[in-house]
């Protein structure tokens, strides 16, 4: 198998896993901060909404917010990703565990969820129930990069070597992996954290159950360049 890892992308402005760019400094006018100094790292885009939903999800002083999504996306040695403190004394790891335990509740009472739903069906969850019990998924998910398996054809599954992954196997990837644009990845990611296996229909291709509600735009078009739309 050959595997690609595709490294993380640096913007200047905030795109893909991430809630605010910030680092901006002073406003320079027009509402706008001052661009950061050439070399300055404040930005970096892996796998869509993890920063968003697993980095200070509850926190409501949007300043403490704002600064850990910047510590998280300002860390630049990939192998220091996990241990990176978003906060004082809280690496991502940490604080991507205390989130994991609120997204794998999502599923308790949904009738598409087969049993056992609600807490600790969650992908990678290590039984007796502890602090460290999201520990391994949460060491996944700093990992913030997208894998893509070049010997695949059949791009159609996003997070494909990772499910494969996170279910310790049981789901083997037949797809490439990576994220194309017409994916819905927040279903996939929302499944894959509330209920694990049990977040996809074998039945339907593995479809997620775990859904938003969201329509992917019709606007998008993975193979005719430019790919994306108009501006909304």
């Amino acid at each position: 198998m050959k595997t690609l890892k595709l490294l993380p992308i640096l913007f200047i402005f905030g795109c893909g896993d991430n809630d605010k760019g910030g680092g901006g400094g002073d406003d320079g006018g027009g509402g706008f901060p001052n661009p950061p100094g050439l070399g300055a790292q404040i930005d970096r885009m892996g796998r869509p909404g993890i920063n968003t939903v697993l980095n200070a999800p509850l926190e409501a002083d949007e300043t403490k917010k704002t600064a850990q999504k910047d510590a998280y996306n300002q860390a630049e040695n990939a192998a220091e990703w996990g241990a990176t403190e978003v906060a004082t004394g809280v690496t991502v790891v940490a604080e991507f565990s205390k989130a994991l335990a609120i997204f794998d509740i999502v599923d308790k009472g949904d009738g598409t969820i087969p049993d056992p739903d609600g807490c600790g069906n969650g992908a990678l969850y290590m039984t007796p129930p502890s602090q460290t019990s999201y520990a391994m998924l949460a060491g996944v998910l700093a990992d913030d990069q997208l894998y893509v398996d070049t010997g695949k054809g059949d791009c159609t599954f996003y997070l494909s070597l990772e499910v494969e992954a996170a279910t310790g196997g049981a789901i083997t990837h037949t797809a490439c992996g990576g994220r194309t644009l017409t994916q819905d990845v927040i279903d996939v990611s929302y499944s894959l954290l509330g209920a694990g296996l049990n977040g996809f229909d074998a039945t339907a291709g593995f479809a997620p159950r775990i859904k938003d509600n969201a329509a992917v735009h019709a606007d998008v078009d993975n193979d005719t360049f430019p790919f994306l739309g108009d501006p909304h």
